[in-house]
């Protein structure tokens, strides 16, 4: 929430998941933490939702002066059931939970982008249940089965499929420009937007040297994406804690006939093992992990 310059973060214990497609008995959470204070820590949120909650993907609908309105979240219930939690933002980290939605074009779900209230698009990151032998052949094989969904407030439709493993997501200002970050792919692709929010045509791709995962935009209009240079080493960081993951984190100019990305963040995986996403406010850059417990604030380096 660049307005209130305030950063939601959402946090849950997600190696039974990845491992197994059960969430673990205690719940995740949403926490909050204060970008105008160098030295603020991130704060819990108190959030009255019953029942299960294992927060993935989260994102923000914004008000015409860039205020947060609403909180968005991919909510894991179990392997088989998903659905994505809107939050009404009352004040900075006052959330109240106002709708559920689930539809049956969403299988597998890993982020989110809001394009109205109660509408938004929503990655499959497999065609398959997680955690069944489909599934796992998706993932070692590199089998396109992937898709993005969108609901339109009432019900949900495939709009793109055939993708490897759709990750991150993100559309522009005008809504007419579609970014999915394909984490088996390695690449990040643009679709053009048709007669409806229904109808994309596959545009261009900027191809990585590491598995991208989300995609944020920056407060300069760059795209963020966060990712693992070393596959295998992730899948071992999954397995086991005590092994690490190295990070990435590419910026992506998007105004050129075609994408051009550079490096602006790489470490071994001592500092932040399996990053994931990283967003952009000023010259303060958060970096968020897979399965770490904790994230990084770094500083822009100036020429």
């Amino acid at each position: 929430d660049s307005y209130n310059k305030v950063a939601y973060i959402g946090s849950d214990d997600r190696r039974s998941y990845l491992r197994n497609g059960n969430p673990t008995k205690e719940n995740g959470a949403i926490w909050l933490l204060d970008l105008s204070k160098p030295d603020a820590q991130a704060i819990q949120l108190k959030i009255n939702i019953p029942g299960v909650f294992h927060p993935h993907g989260i994102t923000l609908r914004k008000g015409l002066n860039g205020e947060a309105l609403e909180l968005y979240v991919v909510n894991h219930i179990s392997a088989t059931v998903h659905e994505i939690d809107i939050f009404d933002i009352l004040e900075p980290g006052v959330l109240t939970l106002r709708r559920r939605v689930s539809y049956p074009e969403m299988i597998s779900p890993n982020d989110l982008i809001v394009v109205a209230k109660d509408q938004f698009f929503v990655t499959n990151d497999y065609g398959s249940t997680y955690a069944t032998v489909m599934q796992k052949l998706e993932a070692y094989l590199g089998l396109p089965m992937s898709s993005v969904t969108y609901f339109d407030g009432e019900q949900g439709h495939t709009v793109i499929d055939g993708m490897r493993m759709a990750n991150g997501i993100e559309l522009s200002a005008d809504s007419q420009t579609l970014y999915v970050a394909e984490s088996l792919r390695r690449s990040v692709s643009r679709s053009r937007r048709g007669v409806s929010l229904k109808d994309w045509t596959y545009q261009d791709r900027v191809e990585f040297d590491f598995s991208v995962d989300n995609l944020e935009w920056s407060d300069r209009g760059n795209l963020l994406t966060a990712g693992h240079p070393k596959a295998f080493d992730f899948l071992a960081h999954v397995d086991d804690p005590l092994k690490i993951s190295s990070s990435e984190v590419a910026s992506i100019n998007v105004t050129g006939e075609t994408m051009q990305a550079e490096t602006i963040y790489r470490n071994d995986g001592e500092v932040l093992s399996g990053s994931s996403v990283a967003v952009q406010l000023g010259e303060t850059v958060l970096i968020g992990p897979v399965l770490d417990t904790h994230i990084l604030r770094c500083q822009v380096k100036k020429p």
